[in-house]
């Protein structure tokens, strides 16, 4: 009887432990999954070996995921400028489409899938481009004797972000030239795109431009 009651609570013991194993390998492949998206609420196409294969895809993936966080980071310190939290959105959004491009373009093979990936690399470049402003204007909101968002610099946030989205909508073009269907909801040539033109006041004491 004592040699029975012991194996029942043997193998409940047993039984916890791989419920709590099983549970924890869950929870990590979500984490993993959710790091391995360019923002962590959209689902993304690209698989999980693109957090470490040298791949140009995997590359390009890396750079989108590494542009956004700079830029959402930045923009998240930056209280005096919450203008720059929309213009983030914006840039996610294109971010999260491009990445989209990325995939499709990696399934491809031969010259067209290299000429595919060249024309996406210029435009993660832009990407960057963009989240490297906003990182530099951010800083800047945090410098008294700067300019706090100077205007011009973001105008062209702004025009940047709609070169991005024209630049989207030619891979749309040439996509569907080629039967390949989007799998974005943010390639949607159609949709509007509004860019962020806030009009910011200088912080007391910048002396007016001669």
């Amino acid at each position: 009887m004592d040699l029975l009651v012991a194996l029942i609570i043997f193998l409940v013991l047993m039984g916890s432990v791989a419920l709590g194993a099983l549970v924890a390998a869950v929870l990590w492949l979500r984490g993993l999954r959710r790091s391995n998206r360019v923002v962590p609420d959209v689902p993304t196409a690209a698989p999980l070996t693109w957090l470490a294969t040298p791949t140009s895809g995997a590359r390009l993936h890396r750079r989108l995921r590494a542009a956004v966080l700079v830029a959402r980071a930045s923009a998240e310190t930056a209280e005096t400028a919450p203008h720059l939290a929309g213009i983030v959105d914006e840039l996610e959004a294109e971010a999260v489409a491009l990445d989209q491009h990325v995939v499709i373009a990696s399934r491809l093979s031969g010259s067209q899938g290299r000429a595919r990936m060249r024309g996406l690399a210029t435009q993660v470049g832009r990407v960057e481009q963009v989240a490297s402003q906003v990182s530099t204007i951010a800083a800047q909101t945090q410098a008294p004797i700067i300019t706090r968002g100077q205007p011009a610099a973001l105008d062209d946030l702004a025009l940047q972000l709609e070169n991005l989205a024209e630049a989207r909508r030619e891979v749309i073009d040439v996509e569907a030239a080629a039967g390949v269907a989007r799998v974005s909801p943010f390639a949607d040539p159609d949709r509007e795109v509004v860019t962020a033109r806030p009009r910011l006041e200088k912080a007391p004491g910048t002396p007016t431009p001669g």
